[in-house]
């Protein structure tokens, strides 16, 4: 029977990010910074500019958030992640070929910025390389642009797992997936994201839109990414979970709370433990649910903590938790489902069990030939 009181966390974010012609679109008028910096001087990522305004040659900069650059006038010139830099001395960075290290390795100082100072949600700059943003053709007005459903885990080059919620009604052809994104309204990042259209979308099965049960679905992308720091894979949790259940982690661009009016345009994540089957399903049969809930096992449960929860826009994200051996090497354990509203204590967030799921993810890989 359906069940009309879980909230699906899905919601179509029209103001997080507008997407023209493949790039990003600031919601904020556009500012001219070309000699606003002064003489032989320009906006240059921080990363390449050092505190006296030299190139740093090491690759690394701290950023603080509470700080900004500002003309002497006292308007903003440069993007918060940009300072003013001195010509002579800016240097590009040379492009090396990218080893990758395996799925799931985060990188919790970031990728050559370290963000200080800054919200404890907040994410640094490819921490979370397997993240991505799920966008869609909107052409409703004079101009076509993307819009972004909700976030999904690269698993392969070519393959995104993400909820069938978001997607399963419409075809592909307005479908595009982002990776290395970081911050949705600026382009001044350490390292460019990567736009890939949809090739084919598969929607599991037994999915079934009024419960949420097996919501699940596999993107296979027309081109593969090309991995690097910021863009990788994470890891499936395989036959023995073995992972720190009570450091688990959500990511997102999703409200951080129910009553939130705004979406943040930094990928956020959320601090969050597992909860057991049996104790998820008590708790949620004393809410609105009632007393004869039955939680399917489909689902795997997290959170009941207040105000630590995935909301409205999260939908298709990762649930991640770290391996028992290497704290900071991920594994997929579940996927943003829904909810009753956000962050109400003892009350945990629903997520697709990717332990129960990962045979049916194998087998449409196989079907296709895609090893991961």
């Amino acid at each position: 029977m359906g069940n009309p009181f879980v909230t699906f966390r899905f919601s179509i974010c029209f103001f997080l990010v507008s997407v023209l012609l493949g790039s990003t679109k600031a919601e904020s008028a556009p500012v001219s910074k070309a000699k606003s910096c002064g003489y032989n001087m320009e906006c240059t990522p921080r990363y390449l500019c050092d505190k006296t305004n030299t190139v740093i040659k090491d690759g690394r900069a701290l950023i603080d958030f509470r700080t900004a650059v500002f003309s002497r006038k006292g308007a903003q010139v440069c993007d918060w992640s940009e300072v003013c830099c001195a010509l002579a001395d800016k240097k590009s960075v040379p492009e090396e070929e990218y080893i990758s290290r395996g799925c799931g390795y985060s990188n919790p100082k970031g990728v050559r910025i370290t963000i200080e100072n800054g919200d404890n949600n907040e994410s640094q700059f490819g921490q979370f390389p397997w993240m991505v943003a799920i966008l869609k053709e909107d052409c409703s007005s004079s101009q076509c642009t993307y819009v972004v459903l909700g976030g999904g885990s690269l698993l392969a080059p070519n393959v995104v797992v993400t909820v069938a919620h978001i997607l399963h009604r419409g075809s592909v052809s307005n479908l595009m997936v982002r990776a290395g994104e970081w911050d949705m309204l600026s382009k001044a990042e350490a390292l460019p994201h990567e736009d890939r259209k949809v090739a084919t979308k598969i929607i599991h099965e037994s999915f079934n839109v009024e419960t949420g049960y097996n919501d699940i679905a596999l993107l296979l992308l027309s081109e593969p990414f090309k991995l690097n720091e910021h863009i990788d894979t994470v890891c499936l949790p395989g036959r023995q979970l073995l992972v720190d259940s009570s450091r688990c982690l959500v990511t997102g661009w999703g409200k951080r709370n129910f009553q939130d009016p705004d979406y943040p345009h930094l990928l956020k994540k959320i601090e969050m433990p597992l909860v057991n089957h049996a104790k998820c399903q008590a708790q949620l049969r004393n809410t609105r649910l009632g007393p004869y809930y039955e939680l399917h096992s489909s689902f795997v449960c997290a959170g009941g903590e207040k105000d630590k929860d995935a909301c409205f826009g999260d939908g298709g994200g990762p649930l991640i938790c770290p391996m028992s051996s290497l704290s900071t090497r991920y594994k997929l354990v579940g996927i943003v489902v829904g909810g009753l509203d956000c962050g109400n204590e003892n009350v945990p967030g629903l997520y697709a069990n990717i332990n129960m799921l990962q045979p049916w993810i194998e087998a449409k890989l196989k079907q296709f030939t895609i090893a991961i």
